[in-house]
């Protein structure tokens, strides 16, 4: 692949089912509570649980009611599940196009929703812990708010900025709205969330729509 000119570009990706599946970090929070479920109580319970998620069944309700729990208990396994060192990486055609983008771009940022400790250790066991991140608890706003998005530009001004991402229902019409370049990656089948685009004005699609995030970066120039 050829890279283009990046110089003037601040280039921001998302980060669930963007940068990796967001599929492979549920999986590895329902082992993560399994293995702690093993040293808690005694039982192993792992595959019961893999099954369940697998059918998109209730995983956290199915543990409680095999060890004889209040459901009530749930609410800890989900924090366990959210607070669990991930066991996720990068897949190498991704690696490659964020580092040749890093090494080009005038800078790169991550803009991602959720909280920041679960976010912050997924960045960590992806190794990207060296970019700046926008979390949206960290800054008490979530997408579509413009909050963050005029954030990175008063923090990184720039010629030209783009946001990588793959939810149309929230991702795009922000930095749309602030004249943002914006690119969505088509779901390869594994995405968490849909990307059915009936209903949504024309402000919340991206310019672009392109099949790998190789594909991504050959739109800007």
């Amino acid at each position: 692949m050829v890279m283009p000119d990046l110089s003037e570009w601040v280039v921001v990706f998302d980060l669930d089912d963007m940068l990796y599946h967001e599929d492979d970090y549920n999986k590895s929070g329902v082992i993560a509570v399994a293995d702690e479920l093993v040293r808690l109580y005694g039982q192993d319970i792992k595959e019961q649980l893999l099954d369940v998620r697998e059918s998109k069944g209730d995983v956290w309700g199915s543990a409680c009611e095999s060890l004889s729990l209040p459901v009530a208990v749930k609410d800890s396994l989900l924090w366990l599940y959210r607070l669990h060192r991930p066991e996720i990486e990068l897949e190498q055609h991704v690696k490659h196009v964020v580092r040749e983008v890093a090494s080009l771009a005038r800078q790169v940022v991550i803009l991602t929703d959720g909280r920041s400790i679960t976010q912050r250790m997924k960045l960590a066991s992806l190794g990207l812990m060296d970019f700046p991140v926008y979390i949206s608890e960290e800054h008490s706003s979530a997408k579509p708010e413009e909050l963050r998005f005029r954030l990175i530009m008063t923090d990184y001004p720039a010629g030209k900025y783009v946001y990588i991402a793959d939810n149309p229902a929230k991702d795009f019409v922000a930095p749309n709205r602030l004249g943002w370049k914006t690119i969505g990656v088509r779901d390869s089948g594994r995405n968490v969330h849909s990307q059915s685009v009936n209903g949504l004005a024309d402000e919340y699609l991206p310019d672009v729509w392109v099949s790998e995030l190789e594909g991504a970066v050959e739109h800007l120039c």
